[in-house]
Protein backbone atom coordinates (compact mmCIF):
# COMPACT_ATOMS: atom_id res chain seq x y z
CA UNK A 1 0.00 0.00 0.00
CA UNK A 2 2.75 2.77 0.92
CA UNK A 3 4.60 1.75 -2.42
CA UNK A 4 1.08 2.36 -4.75
CA UNK A 5 0.45 5.49 -2.65
CA UNK A 6 4.00 6.63 -3.30
CA UNK A 7 3.73 6.24 -7.04
CA UNK A 8 0.24 8.02 -7.29
CA UNK A 9 1.64 10.61 -5.44
CA UNK A 10 4.26 10.97 -7.42
CA UNK A 11 1.90 10.66 -10.53
CA UNK A 12 -0.45 12.81 -9.72
CA UNK A 13 2.93 16.22 -9.05
CA UNK A 14 4.50 14.97 -11.94
CA UNK A 15 5.85 18.36 -12.62
CA UNK A 16 7.82 18.50 -9.25
CA UNK A 17 8.81 15.04 -9.88
CA UNK A 18 10.53 15.97 -13.01
CA UNK A 19 12.01 18.91 -11.38
CA UNK A 20 13.34 16.66 -8.68
CA UNK A 21 14.69 14.27 -10.70
CA UNK A 22 16.63 17.03 -13.21
CA UNK A 23 17.97 19.14 -10.09
CA UNK A 24 19.84 15.67 -9.31
CA UNK A 25 20.75 14.90 -11.80
CA UNK A 26 22.46 17.63 -12.61
CA UNK A 27 24.29 17.92 -9.52
CA UNK A 28 24.91 13.83 -9.99
CA UNK A 29 26.06 13.64 -13.56
CA UNK A 30 28.98 15.77 -13.23
CA UNK A 31 30.21 14.69 -10.73
CA UNK A 32 30.35 11.17 -12.16
CA UNK A 33 32.30 12.29 -15.29
CA UNK A 34 35.10 14.34 -13.02
CA UNK A 35 35.22 10.88 -10.91
CA UNK A 36 35.51 9.19 -14.38
CA UNK A 37 38.08 11.57 -15.57
CA UNK A 38 40.31 11.29 -12.62
CA UNK A 39 40.67 7.58 -12.18
CA UNK A 40 40.74 6.93 -16.17
CA UNK A 41 43.46 9.27 -16.21
CA UNK A 42 45.47 7.89 -13.42
CA UNK A 43 44.37 4.20 -14.32
CA UNK A 44 46.30 4.97 -17.67
CA UNK A 45 49.57 6.22 -16.28
CA UNK A 46 49.47 3.93 -13.30
CA UNK A 47 48.96 0.73 -16.28
CA UNK A 48 51.16 3.02 -18.02
CA UNK A 49 54.06 2.41 -15.71
CA UNK A 50 53.08 -0.97 -14.66
CA UNK A 51 53.06 -2.19 -17.62
CA UNK A 52 56.85 -1.35 -18.82
CA UNK A 53 59.45 -3.36 -16.60
CA UNK A 54 62.00 -0.66 -17.58
CA UNK A 55 60.20 1.69 -14.58
CA UNK A 56 60.89 -0.92 -12.00
CA UNK A 57 64.78 -1.58 -13.16
CA UNK A 58 67.15 -0.20 -10.54
CA UNK A 59 70.98 0.30 -12.17
CA UNK A 60 74.33 0.31 -10.73
CA UNK A 61 76.37 2.88 -12.25
CA UNK A 62 79.85 1.95 -11.23
CA UNK A 63 81.09 -1.64 -10.99
CA UNK A 64 81.29 -2.99 -7.41
CA UNK A 65 82.68 -6.57 -5.98
CA UNK A 66 79.46 -8.02 -5.39
CA UNK A 67 80.14 -11.87 -3.39
CA UNK A 68 77.18 -14.45 -3.02
CA UNK A 69 76.07 -13.00 0.40
CA UNK A 70 74.92 -9.78 -1.76
CA UNK A 71 72.74 -11.89 -4.37
CA UNK A 72 71.50 -14.04 -1.57
CA UNK A 73 70.55 -11.36 0.54
CA UNK A 74 69.11 -9.38 -2.34
CA UNK A 75 67.22 -12.62 -3.63
CA UNK A 76 65.34 -12.70 -0.42
CA UNK A 77 63.81 -8.94 -0.05
CA UNK A 78 60.36 -9.53 -1.22
CA UNK A 79 60.72 -6.49 -2.92
CA UNK A 80 62.88 -7.95 -5.26
CA UNK A 81 60.97 -9.30 -8.56
CA UNK A 82 64.35 -10.04 -10.46
CA UNK A 83 67.82 -10.13 -10.24
CA UNK A 84 70.67 -11.72 -12.07
CA UNK A 85 74.82 -11.29 -11.90
CA UNK A 86 76.01 -9.12 -14.37
CA UNK A 87 80.14 -8.95 -15.36
CA UNK A 88 81.97 -6.07 -16.26
CA UNK A 89 80.64 -3.76 -19.16
CA UNK A 90 83.99 -4.41 -21.38
CA UNK A 91 83.39 -7.89 -21.39
CA UNK A 92 80.14 -7.85 -22.61
CA UNK A 93 80.23 -6.24 -26.80
CA UNK A 94 80.56 -8.84 -29.40
CA UNK A 95 80.57 -9.11 -32.41
CA UNK A 96 77.02 -10.72 -33.90
CA UNK A 97 76.17 -12.14 -37.78
CA UNK A 98 73.24 -13.85 -38.90
CA UNK A 99 71.76 -14.19 -42.38
CA UNK A 100 74.78 -12.50 -44.10
CA UNK A 101 74.36 -9.64 -42.07
CA UNK A 102 76.86 -8.45 -39.29
CA UNK A 103 76.97 -5.95 -35.81
CA UNK A 104 79.65 -4.91 -34.49
CA UNK A 105 80.14 -4.00 -30.59
CA UNK A 106 76.58 -5.22 -29.40
CA UNK A 107 75.78 -5.66 -25.92
CA UNK A 108 75.36 -8.60 -24.48
CA UNK A 109 73.40 -8.60 -21.41
CA UNK A 110 72.94 -12.10 -19.20
CA UNK A 111 69.24 -12.98 -18.39
CA UNK A 112 67.85 -15.53 -16.05
CA UNK A 113 64.42 -17.95 -15.19
CA UNK A 114 61.51 -14.88 -14.49
CA UNK A 115 63.13 -11.94 -16.97
CA UNK A 116 60.40 -9.36 -16.75
CA UNK A 117 61.24 -8.11 -20.22
CA UNK A 118 60.73 -11.65 -21.83
CA UNK A 119 57.07 -12.08 -20.06
CA UNK A 120 56.63 -9.15 -21.44
CA UNK A 121 57.40 -9.87 -24.66
CA UNK A 122 55.73 -13.77 -24.38
CA UNK A 123 59.35 -15.02 -25.40
CA UNK A 124 59.85 -18.36 -23.09
CA UNK A 125 62.62 -18.48 -20.22
CA UNK A 126 66.24 -19.62 -21.76
CA UNK A 127 66.59 -22.85 -21.19
CA UNK A 128 69.91 -24.11 -23.04
CA UNK A 129 73.06 -22.33 -23.26
CA UNK A 130 73.15 -22.01 -26.75
CA UNK A 131 70.32 -20.03 -26.82
CA UNK A 132 69.50 -16.16 -27.41
CA UNK A 133 67.16 -13.28 -27.49
CA UNK A 134 67.86 -10.25 -29.72
CA UNK A 135 66.23 -6.27 -29.42
CA UNK A 136 63.71 -5.45 -32.12
CA UNK A 137 66.40 -3.07 -33.65
CA UNK A 138 69.21 -5.57 -34.13
CA UNK A 139 66.91 -8.03 -35.06
CA UNK A 140 65.56 -5.80 -38.25
CA UNK A 141 69.53 -4.92 -39.23
CA UNK A 142 70.37 -8.50 -39.44
CA UNK A 143 67.01 -9.69 -40.90
CA UNK A 144 66.79 -12.24 -38.18
CA UNK A 145 64.14 -13.76 -36.65
CA UNK A 146 62.96 -16.61 -33.65
CA UNK A 147 64.73 -20.29 -34.71
CA UNK A 148 67.45 -18.60 -37.26
CA UNK A 149 71.08 -18.98 -36.08
CA UNK A 150 73.26 -16.17 -34.98
CA UNK A 151 77.05 -16.58 -34.49
CA UNK A 152 78.85 -14.40 -31.70
CA UNK A 153 82.28 -13.62 -31.96
CA UNK A 154 84.46 -12.40 -29.30
CA UNK A 155 88.01 -11.83 -29.17
CA UNK A 156 91.11 -11.29 -27.02
CA UNK A 157 94.57 -10.81 -27.42
CA UNK A 158 97.34 -13.61 -25.87
CA UNK A 159 100.85 -13.29 -26.23
CA UNK A 160 100.65 -10.16 -28.81
CA UNK A 161 98.66 -12.22 -31.39
CA UNK A 162 94.44 -11.79 -31.46
CA UNK A 163 92.84 -14.39 -31.19
CA UNK A 164 88.60 -15.18 -31.74
CA UNK A 165 85.83 -17.14 -30.64
CA UNK A 166 82.92 -17.99 -32.18
CA UNK A 167 79.66 -19.23 -30.74
CA UNK A 168 76.35 -20.31 -32.55
CA UNK A 169 73.30 -19.39 -30.77
CA UNK A 170 69.47 -19.89 -31.37
CA UNK A 171 67.30 -17.14 -31.71
CA UNK A 172 64.29 -17.84 -29.40
CA UNK A 173 62.59 -14.68 -29.89
CA UNK A 174 62.42 -10.71 -30.63
CA UNK A 175 62.66 -7.92 -27.79
CA UNK A 176 59.62 -5.53 -28.18
CA UNK A 177 61.30 -2.31 -29.45
CA UNK A 178 59.97 -0.13 -26.29
CA UNK A 179 61.65 -2.97 -24.48
CA UNK A 180 65.26 -2.57 -25.39
CA UNK A 181 66.92 0.67 -27.18
CA UNK A 182 69.52 0.04 -29.77
CA UNK A 183 71.26 -3.31 -30.38
CA UNK A 184 71.34 -5.75 -27.47
CA UNK A 185 71.45 -9.99 -27.15
CA UNK A 186 70.13 -11.24 -24.76
CA UNK A 187 72.21 -14.98 -23.18
CA UNK A 188 71.62 -17.02 -20.39
CA UNK A 189 74.31 -15.80 -17.56
CA UNK A 190 76.49 -18.88 -18.11
CA UNK A 191 77.32 -17.52 -21.62
CA UNK A 192 77.94 -14.31 -20.51
CA UNK A 193 80.19 -15.43 -17.97
CA UNK A 194 82.35 -17.36 -20.01
CA UNK A 195 82.81 -14.28 -22.65
CA UNK A 196 84.91 -12.74 -19.44
CA UNK A 197 86.18 -15.38 -18.74
CA UNK A 198 87.39 -16.62 -22.20
CA UNK A 199 88.90 -12.63 -22.32
CA UNK A 200 90.77 -12.89 -19.18
CA UNK A 201 92.49 -15.78 -20.25
CA UNK A 202 90.68 -18.85 -19.15
CA UNK A 203 89.48 -21.49 -21.22
CA UNK A 204 85.38 -22.35 -20.02
CA UNK A 205 82.85 -24.43 -21.92
CA UNK A 206 81.42 -21.64 -23.62
CA UNK A 207 83.62 -19.88 -26.39
CA UNK A 208 86.28 -22.62 -25.45
CA UNK A 209 87.51 -26.29 -24.89
CA UNK A 210 86.37 -26.22 -21.20
CA UNK A 211 90.29 -27.53 -20.49
CA UNK A 212 90.73 -24.33 -17.90
CA UNK A 213 87.86 -23.07 -16.06
CA UNK A 214 87.54 -19.95 -13.88
CA UNK A 215 87.46 -21.65 -10.18
CA UNK A 216 88.04 -18.36 -8.42
CA UNK A 217 85.02 -16.48 -9.26
CA UNK A 218 83.66 -15.29 -6.10
CA UNK A 219 82.13 -11.88 -7.23
CA UNK A 220 80.90 -9.65 -10.16
CA UNK A 221 80.55 -6.41 -10.72
CA UNK A 222 76.91 -5.53 -10.86
CA UNK A 223 73.54 -6.66 -10.41
CA UNK A 224 70.37 -6.42 -13.32
CA UNK A 225 67.69 -5.75 -11.02
CA UNK A 226 64.25 -4.69 -10.88
CA UNK A 227 61.64 -4.12 -8.45
CA UNK A 228 58.44 -6.41 -7.66
CA UNK A 229 56.17 -3.38 -8.33
CA UNK A 230 56.15 0.14 -8.35
CA UNK A 231 55.27 0.86 -4.53
CA UNK A 232 58.66 -1.02 -4.19
CA UNK A 233 61.22 0.54 -6.45
CA UNK A 234 61.21 3.73 -3.40
CA UNK A 235 62.16 1.60 -0.60
CA UNK A 236 64.39 -0.55 -3.03
CA UNK A 237 66.22 2.05 -3.85
CA UNK A 238 66.89 4.31 -0.77
CA UNK A 239 68.46 0.60 0.42
CA UNK A 240 70.55 0.47 -2.43
CA UNK A 241 71.62 4.18 -2.44
CA UNK A 242 72.91 4.28 0.85
CA UNK A 243 75.59 1.69 -0.40
CA UNK A 244 75.93 2.11 -4.33
CA UNK A 245 75.68 4.32 -7.07
CA UNK A 246 72.57 3.86 -9.07
CA UNK A 247 69.65 5.09 -11.13
CA UNK A 248 66.12 4.33 -11.81
CA UNK A 249 62.66 5.77 -12.66
CA UNK A 250 61.64 7.69 -9.47
CA UNK A 251 61.06 10.93 -11.02
CA UNK A 252 58.49 9.67 -13.44
CA UNK A 253 56.90 7.49 -10.49
CA UNK A 254 56.96 10.67 -8.16
CA UNK A 255 55.28 12.68 -11.06
CA UNK A 256 52.56 10.21 -11.84
CA UNK A 257 51.97 10.43 -7.62
CA UNK A 258 52.18 13.78 -7.87
CA UNK A 259 49.37 14.37 -10.44
CA UNK A 260 47.32 11.57 -8.11
CA UNK A 261 47.61 14.45 -5.43
CA UNK A 262 46.25 16.96 -7.67
CA UNK A 263 43.45 15.22 -9.37
CA UNK A 264 42.46 13.99 -5.57
CA UNK A 265 42.18 17.51 -4.78
CA UNK A 266 40.70 18.75 -7.11
CA UNK A 267 37.72 16.15 -6.93
CA UNK A 268 37.72 16.48 -3.18
CA UNK A 269 37.06 20.09 -3.41
CA UNK A 270 34.30 20.06 -6.58
CA UNK A 271 32.90 17.11 -5.00
CA UNK A 272 31.92 18.96 -1.43
CA UNK A 273 31.01 22.24 -3.06
CA UNK A 274 28.54 20.17 -5.56
CA UNK A 275 27.35 17.83 -2.59
CA UNK A 276 26.40 20.81 -0.36
CA UNK A 277 24.58 22.56 -2.67
CA UNK A 278 23.14 20.10 -4.65
CA UNK A 279 22.13 18.45 -0.53
CA UNK A 280 20.91 21.83 -0.04
CA UNK A 281 19.04 22.47 -3.25
CA UNK A 282 17.95 18.95 -2.41
CA UNK A 283 16.63 19.16 0.71
CA UNK A 284 14.59 22.75 -0.25
CA UNK A 285 12.83 20.64 -2.77
CA UNK A 286 11.90 17.71 -0.58
CA UNK A 287 11.10 20.26 1.89
CA UNK A 288 9.13 22.36 0.12
CA UNK A 289 7.08 19.52 -1.35
CA UNK A 290 6.09 18.86 2.02
CA UNK A 291 5.49 21.68 2.65
CA UNK A 292 2.50 22.00 0.04
CA UNK A 293 1.66 18.33 0.98
CA UNK A 294 1.51 19.03 4.84
CA UNK A 295 -2.61 18.94 4.97
CA UNK A 296 -2.12 15.72 2.70
CA UNK A 297 0.03 13.94 5.24
CA UNK A 298 -2.22 14.48 7.55
CA UNK A 299 -5.09 13.20 5.99
CA UNK A 300 -3.22 9.89 6.04
CA UNK A 301 -2.66 10.08 9.54
CA UNK A 302 -6.00 11.24 10.38
CA UNK A 303 -7.16 7.93 8.39
CA UNK A 304 -5.04 5.49 9.62
CA UNK A 305 -2.02 5.57 8.04
CA UNK A 306 0.69 5.50 11.28
CA UNK A 307 3.61 7.97 11.68
CA UNK A 308 6.17 5.39 10.23
CA UNK A 309 3.83 4.70 7.40
CA UNK A 310 3.80 8.26 6.48
CA UNK A 311 7.85 8.28 6.86
CA UNK A 312 7.85 5.10 4.55
CA UNK A 313 5.97 6.96 2.20
CA UNK A 314 8.22 10.72 1.99
CA UNK A 315 11.39 8.06 2.12
CA UNK A 316 10.63 6.07 -0.41
CA UNK A 317 9.52 8.55 -3.26
CA UNK A 318 12.64 10.24 -2.52
CA UNK A 319 14.70 6.75 -3.09
CA UNK A 320 12.64 6.48 -6.45
CA UNK A 321 13.36 10.14 -7.53
CA UNK A 322 16.89 9.46 -6.65
CA UNK A 323 17.15 6.41 -8.88
CA UNK A 324 15.64 7.97 -11.52
CA UNK A 325 18.15 11.06 -11.42
CA UNK A 326 21.21 8.40 -11.00
CA UNK A 327 19.64 6.58 -13.65
CA UNK A 328 19.74 9.59 -16.17
CA UNK A 329 23.18 10.54 -14.58
CA UNK A 330 24.61 7.08 -15.65
CA UNK A 331 23.73 7.58 -19.71
CA UNK A 332 24.75 11.05 -19.45
CA UNK A 333 27.79 10.24 -17.65
CA UNK A 334 28.63 7.26 -20.32
CA UNK A 335 27.33 9.72 -23.37
CA UNK A 336 30.31 12.13 -21.65
CA UNK A 337 32.89 9.59 -21.62
CA UNK A 338 32.68 8.28 -24.83
CA UNK A 339 33.17 11.52 -26.47
CA UNK A 340 36.32 11.85 -24.13
CA UNK A 341 37.92 8.71 -25.00
CA UNK A 342 36.93 9.23 -28.70
CA UNK A 343 38.56 12.65 -28.78
CA UNK A 344 41.35 12.66 -26.40
CA UNK A 345 42.11 8.33 -26.19
CA UNK A 346 42.36 8.46 -29.84
CA UNK A 347 46.19 9.77 -29.33
CA UNK A 348 46.77 6.95 -26.37
CA UNK A 349 48.75 3.58 -27.34
CA UNK A 350 47.01 0.45 -26.50
CA UNK A 351 43.58 1.39 -26.68
CA UNK A 352 43.80 3.00 -23.14
CA UNK A 353 41.01 5.45 -21.98
CA UNK A 354 41.07 8.68 -19.98
CA UNK A 355 37.47 8.52 -18.61
CA UNK A 356 36.62 5.01 -17.15
CA UNK A 357 33.69 3.97 -14.15
CA UNK A 358 34.17 0.12 -12.64
CA UNK A 359 31.15 -1.27 -11.61
CA UNK A 360 32.20 -1.16 -8.23
CA UNK A 361 32.37 2.52 -8.52
CA UNK A 362 28.31 2.74 -10.43
CA UNK A 363 26.72 0.82 -6.78
CA UNK A 364 29.02 3.41 -4.80
CA UNK A 365 27.58 6.13 -6.56
CA UNK A 366 24.18 4.71 -6.41
CA UNK A 367 23.84 3.75 -2.95
CA UNK A 368 25.26 7.26 -1.90
CA UNK A 369 22.63 8.96 -3.86
CA UNK A 370 19.85 7.12 -2.16
CA UNK A 371 21.81 7.26 0.82
CA UNK A 372 21.62 11.38 0.98
CA UNK A 373 18.05 11.03 -0.41
CA UNK A 374 16.58 9.25 2.22
CA UNK A 375 18.60 10.91 4.89
CA UNK A 376 16.94 14.39 3.77
CA UNK A 377 13.09 12.97 3.36
CA UNK A 378 13.62 11.26 7.24
CA UNK A 379 14.40 15.26 8.31
CA UNK A 380 11.86 16.48 6.59
CA UNK A 381 9.12 14.12 7.74
CA UNK A 382 10.61 14.54 11.23
CA UNK A 383 10.90 18.26 11.46
CA UNK A 384 7.97 19.90 9.32
CA UNK A 385 5.32 16.65 8.80
CA UNK A 386 5.34 14.96 12.39
CA UNK A 387 6.22 17.80 14.09
CA UNK A 388 2.67 19.11 13.43
CA UNK A 389 -0.58 17.19 15.12
CA UNK A 390 -3.07 15.41 12.53
CA UNK A 391 -5.80 17.75 13.79
CA UNK A 392 -4.19 20.46 12.64
CA UNK A 393 -5.12 19.59 9.33
CA UNK A 394 -8.86 19.80 10.14
CA UNK A 395 -8.79 23.58 11.01
CA UNK A 396 -7.76 24.77 7.36
CA UNK A 397 -10.31 22.66 5.54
Amino acid sequence: MILKLALSDLKWDRLMSVCAVAAMTAVIAPLLLLFSLRYGILSTLEDSLKSNPLNLEIRMLSGYQLDEGFFKELRADPRVGFAVEMTRALSVTANVSAQGRAKSMVETIPTAPGDPLLRLSSIADLTGDHEAVVSQALAEDLGCKAGDELKVAISRTVGGKMQNSVQVFEVKGVLKGALASNYKIYLPLKAVIAMEDWRDGYEPEIFSDGSKPNARRTSFAKVRLYAKDLESVVPLSKKLRAHYSISDKLPEIENVEAIARVLNFIFATVACVSGIGGAAALGGLILSAASRKERAYSMLRITGLSNSGVIAMLVLENLILGGCAFALSCLLCAAGSWVFNAYLGSGLEGGAVVSALRPWHWAAGFLSCELCCALLALLAARFKILSQAPVAALREV
